[in-house]
């Protein structure tokens, strides 16, 4: 009874969107809290293994969601971009319980192609981030590519692709949208912290 009340939770369309936008909004605060120094690294320690908790949870109880969650980990791993004590202890909470638990089921055309686009945005993403020359300029087309890639769309525009296809539900994309979200709103909250620390203290 436990088991079937964990795999109906699990492919529940409410439980997938909230998981999504915690997934996304705790990753930023783990990013930022050793990269920008905006938050504190205790607290992210300590909520990494849970992010590994859930994040290995949503993949093993819902082939469509391991297939968009493992192709955006393929694009961050190869990228490099787990790159703090934090991302390790989620990444390696969420590896040991892969093994231990070890059955899933994946969409393997799917995943390939998710993954490569999600690949493709990390690329687009360094390079708006690495040539600052992007960002002054007022053309469209410029601000279209950071925009574009700034918000990492070619992975939605991968999914909603599939979505008219009819492979993988609407919520799914909606669920991912809420993800980039959660992970851009937890990132400017960091960079308002970090412009009020850089601000004189009233004597």
């Amino acid at each position: 009874m436990e088991i079937n009340w964990l795999l109906n939770f699990g492919n529940n369309m409410y439980f997938v969107l909230l998981s999504y936008t915690i997934l996304g909004a705790g990753l930023k605060y783990l990013d930022d809290a050793f990269d920008e120094k905006t938050f504190n690294k205790n607290v992210a320690l300590t909520i990494a293994p849970l992010l590994g908790i859930l994040g290995a949870y949503t993949i093993l109880i819902n082939p469509v969601s391991a297939t968009i969650l493992l192709a955006v980990l393929i694009g961050v791993l190869l990228k490099g971009k787990i790159d703090s004590y934090a991302h390790l202890l989620s990444f390696l909470t969420f590896f040991v319980l892969f093994v231990l638990l070890g059955i899933f089921k994946v969409m393997i055309l799917p995943l390939i192609f998710i993954a490569a686009a999600a690949v493709l945005d990390e690329v687009g993403n360094d390079a708006i981030d690495y040539n600052m020359r992007y960002k002054k300029k007022r053309r469209f087309r410029y601000q279209f590519v950071v925009y574009f890639f700034g918000r990492r769309y070619l992975t939605k525009a991968a999914l909603l692709y599939l979505v008219l296809l009819n492979i993988i539900p609407l919520y799914f994309l909606l669920a991912l949208i809420l993800f980039d979200e959660a992970y851009i709103i937890v990132g400017l909250y960091s960079q308002t912290r970090k412009e009020k620390a850089k601000l004189p203290k009233a004597s």
